[in-house]
C-alpha cells in the first residue's frame, strides 16, 4: 500500500509537471475554485477507472481501455479507482487548508503591518524602553511629540468601535511612515500616540510634527465600513531645551497638547520651560512625587445615629519644601492634565495600606476611603499590583460584614462616561473584596440605571444638595428619595460637606447613614509627618 502510494505521488507529480499552469493563474485562483477543480479531477479519475473495469457489460470504450489501463498502472483498476477518489478528496482538503492559511496570513499581515521601528508595546513598557535609552546617553537631545486624533469620540459614536479600531491602526501606520528611521512610536492613550524623536532641535521637531499632521489630514483611511478622514493636533517638548528629564518632557508635551487643542484642529504647539503656571505646577507635582512629599490627610467619617467614627477618607496633600501644605484643589486638575494623577493615587493607596496594617494591630477597625482618579482606571497593571499588595491587609470590624477595609471612590461624572469600562478596570480590586463608593452623587449627572449593574456599596451625597436642603423643600424630597432607593438596594449613604450642626441634623433627619465634614474633623496628616513639618517651620 505504501509503495503504491509512492507511485501515485510520483505519477501525480508527473501530471502536475506536464500540466504546468501559469504561475499568475494559480496565484489568481481563489481557494474555492482551486478546491472545486481538485474535486472534479478526483471524480474524473474515478469515472475513468469505472470505464476501464467494464462493469457495464457493454463492449466498447471500457473493453478497449481496460487492457490499456491495466498495463499502464500495473495493478487492478478497482484499486486505482479508490485511490483516485481518495486523491481527489485529499487534494480538496489540502486546497481548503491552503486557502484558509493564505487568508489568515493576509489578515495578520494587514493588521500588523508596521514599520520595524514602531513599538507594539503597552504604555508602561514603552516608557521603560525610553528610560533605558535616555539613561544610556544622558546628553542625548530628543523631542517627545504627543499626537491626538481630533473628535475621536464623535467618530466612535458615529461609525462604531470596529471602524475606529481600524482607523487607529491606519493612523498609527501613517505617523510611523512620516517619522525618521530612528524614531519610536507607541499608542499612549485611547486616541493618542507618543513619538520619541532623538537628534533634532525643537524647531526641527515642530516642522516634523506639522508634516505628520498634514499627512494624516490629507488621506482617506480604509476601514471596515468604507473610508474615513480625520485630523490631529500635536504638542511637543524638547530635552534639554524645555524639559529637565523624561517625565518632565511627558508632562510638558501633554500641557502643550492641551494648549494645541484650544487652538483648533491641526494645531501644533511646542512647550517652553516654565512657560505657564501649569508647567510650573506640574514640575512641583513631579518633584513632590520623586521626593515622597505627597501624603494623604485623613478626615473622619461619622455614624450620624451614634456619633462614632466608622471610617476615614485619605485626601491628597503636597508638602512643599518650606513646610507649607498644598491642598488637592490646588494641584489635582494640573496633575490630571499632565498625566500625573495615577501616580498620586498609587502613592496615596500605598500609604493608606501601611496605615491600615499599623492601626489594625491596635484594634482600629475603620473603613479606609480613597478617592481615585479616572486616570487610574486606565492603569490595569497598577490596579492588579495594588490588589496583590492588599493581601496582607485583611482585618475589618463588624460594620459592613466585609473582610476588606478599603473603599475606592470614583466620581459620578467619571463613572457615567463608560460604566462598563470602569467596572472592568476596577475588577482586580473588586475581586479581593474592595468596595465601590460613588462620589458627588446628585451633582447633575445622576442616572440611577447604573446602580442596577455596578456593585455600589456607598453613595456620597453631593454637598451642594445638602446645603440647598436648608431652605428648599424640593431638595429635602430628593434627599428622602435618594435614601429610599439606597435602602432598597442595600447601599449606605454618606453626606459630604457637613460644616455645622444644622447640616448634620438635616442629614440625620432625612435618614442619611454617615456624615463627613469640618464639623466632625478636618483632614489631618500622620503625626510623624506633621512633626517633621513643624521642625522645618521652626
Amino acid at each position: 500500500m505504501t509503495q503504491s502510494g509512492k507511485r501515485v505521488e510520483r505519477g501525480g507529480a508527473d501530471v502536475a509537471r506536464h500540466a504546468q499552469l501559469p504561475a499568475k493563474a494559480l496565484h489568481a485562483m481563489t481557494p474555492a475554485r482551486f478546491g472545486t477543480a481538485c474535486v472534479l479531477a478526483g471524480i474524473g479519475f474515478a469515472l475513468l477507472a469505472r470505464l476501464g473495469m467494464g462493469l457495464s457489460g457493454i463492449p466498447g470504450p471500457s473493453t478497449l481501455l481496460s487492457p490499456l489501463l491495466t498495463g499502464w498502472f500495473g495493478a487492478k483498476v478497482a484499486f486505482w479507482r479508490v485511490a483516485a477518489i481518495q486523491g481527489g478528496v485529499v487534494l480538496m482538503g489540502a486546497a481548503i487548508a491552503i486557502g484558509q492559511w493564505r487568508a489568515t496570513r493576509r489578515r495578520k499581515s494587514t493588521a500588523s503591518a508596521e514599520p520595524p521601528r514602531t513599538l507594539q508595546a503597552p504604555r508602561a513598557t514603552f516608557l521603560r524602553t525610553l528610560e533605558r535609552i535616555v539613561a544610556a546617553d544622558n546628553e542625548l537631545p530628543y523631542n517627545l511629540i504627543l499626537f491626538d486624533i481630533d473628535g475621536f469620540r464623535i467618530l466612535n459614536d458615529r461609525h462604531g468601535t470596529e471602524a475606529c479600531d481600524d482607523l487607529l491602526i491606519c493612523v498609527k501606520r501613517q505617523i510611523a511612515t512620516a517619522l525618521p528611521e530612528n524614531a519610536r512610536l507607541a499608542r499612549f492613550g485611547s486616541d493618542e500616540f507618543l513619538a520619541f524623536v532623538p537628534g533634532m532641535t525643537c524647531d526641527e521637531a515642530v516642522s516634523l510634527a506639522h508634516t505628520v499632521v498634514a499627512s494624516v489630514a490629507g488621506r482617506r483611511f480604509d476601514v471596515g465600513t468604507g473610508t474615513l478622514r480625520t485630523t490631529m493636533t500635536a504638542g511637543l517638548a524638547a530635552f534639554p531645551e524645555s524639559a529637565h528629564n523624561l517625565r518632565d518632557a511627558i508632562s510638558q508635551a501633554t500641557s502643550a497638547l492641551q494648549e494645541a487643542k484650544s487652538g483648533g484642529r491641526g494645531a501644533v504647539v511646542a512647550a517652553q520651560h516654565n512657560k505657564n503656571g501649569l508647567c510650573r505646577l506640574g514640575a512641583e507635582v513631579e518633584s513632590a512625587l520623586g521626593e515622597h512629599r505627597v501624603h494623604p490627610a485623613y478626615q473622619p467619617i461619622i455614624d450620624l445615629r451614634t456619633g462614632h467614627p466608622v471610617a476615614e477618607e485619605g485626601l491628597a496633600r503636597i508638602v512643599l519644601p518650606g513646610g507649607q501644605i498644598l491642598g488637592a484643589d490646588a494641584f489635582m486638575n494640573a496633575a490630571t492634565d499632565l498625566r500625573l494623577a495615577s501616580r498620586i493615587d498609587e502613592r496615596l493607596i500605598e500609604q493608606t495600606l501601611d496605615r491600615c496594617r499599623e492601626q489594625a494591630r491596635r484594634g482600629d477597625r475603620r473603613l479606609r476611603f480613597i478617592n481615585v482618579s479616572a486616570a487610574l482606571l486606565q492603569e490595569r497593571d497598577l490596579l492588579e499590583q495594588i490588589a496583590c499588595a492588599f493581601t496582607g491587609c485583611d482585618i475589618l470590624g463588624d460594620l459592613t460584614g466585609s473582610r476588606n477595609p478599603l473603599v475606592v471612590e470614583i466620581t459620578e461624572r467619571e463613572l457615567l462616561r463608560d460604566p462598563a469600562a470602569a467596572l472592568q478596570a476596577l475588577q482586580p480590586l473588586l475581586d479581593i473584596g474592595v468596595r465601590l463608593a460613588i462620589d458627588d452623587f446628585g451633582s447633575g449627572y445622576s442616572s440611577f440605571l447604573y446602580l442596577t449593574s455596578l456593585p455600589v456599596s456607598f453613595l456620597k451625597v453631593e454637598m451642594a444638595l445638602l446645603k440647598t436642603a436648608r431652605t428648599s423643600d424640593r431638595a429635602r424630597s430628593i434627599l428622602k428619595g435618594i435614601k429610599a432607593i439606597a435602602q432598597d438596594l442595600n447601599i449606605l449613604t454618606i453626606a459630604e460637606g457637613i460644616e455645622d450642626e444644622e447640616l448634620a441634623n438635616i442629614a440625620r433627619d432625612h435618614g442619611i447613614d454617615w456624615g463627613q465634614g469640618f464639623y466632625f474633623g478636618r483632614p489631618a496628616l500622620e503625626p510623624t509627618i506633621s512633626a517633621d513639618i513643624s521642625e522645618k517651620i521652626a
